[in-house]
């Protein structure tokens, strides 16, 4: 399946658990990375722009900490990602996240870096993607390999025409 926006593929299956959301992580006009969220609860991120891995790692970790109180272990989770990215992570670099049995289970380009035992910092990875501060929009996939907003009606559309008639009710009432 491929993430229309930046064309990145990512497989249908992930050790045997099916691809459910997709979403593309932007910084400003910047498409950073696709991510897909597995039902088994891991997390695919694929580059798709160049990286430092300071960058890269701290981005993550700014992203935990307001979502994860076990200080310790973000800097455990830190010390695994930084040593899996040496030279960065440059685009097509794949970093997998495992977020299941109260631990991070953290590879990249499928080399195990490790993982971290807590079932705090494990729900708070997954919420990066899933909580109302998600660091991106994830869209459902379909059993067709689409979307499920890929049609006319996406929430930016349904935003707009809500305002149009919102205004132009107000308008017939006054």
């Amino acid at each position: 399946m491929t993430e229309s926006s930046t064309g990145i593929s990512f497989p249908e299956k992930n050790r045997g658990s099916a691809l459910s959301r997709l979403g593309v992580r932007y910084k400003g006009p910047i498409k950073v990375y696709a991510v897909g969220e597995y039902e088994d609860g891991t997390f695919m991120l694929k580059m798709s722009y160049g990286v430092g891995a300071q960058k890269m790692t701290s981005a993550l970790a700014d992203a935990l900490k307001p979502r994860c109180s076990d200080a310790k272990s973000i800097e455990k989770f830190e010390e695994c990602l930084l040593a899996g990215l040496p030279n960065g992570a440059p685009k097509g670099t794949k970093l997998v996240f495992s977020t299941g049995g109260g631990k991070l289970g953290i590879a990249v380009n499928d080399k195990s870096m490790g993982t971290v035992g807590s079932k705090v910092l494990s729900s708070a990875f997954a919420n990066i993607y899933r909580d109302k501060n998600a660091v991106c929009a994830m869209k459902a996939v379909g059993e067709d390999g689409e979307t499920a907003q890929s049609g006319f009606l996406t929430p930016k559309r349904g935003a707009l025409i809500g305002a149009a008639v919102g205004y132009l009710a107000g308008k017939a009432c006054s």
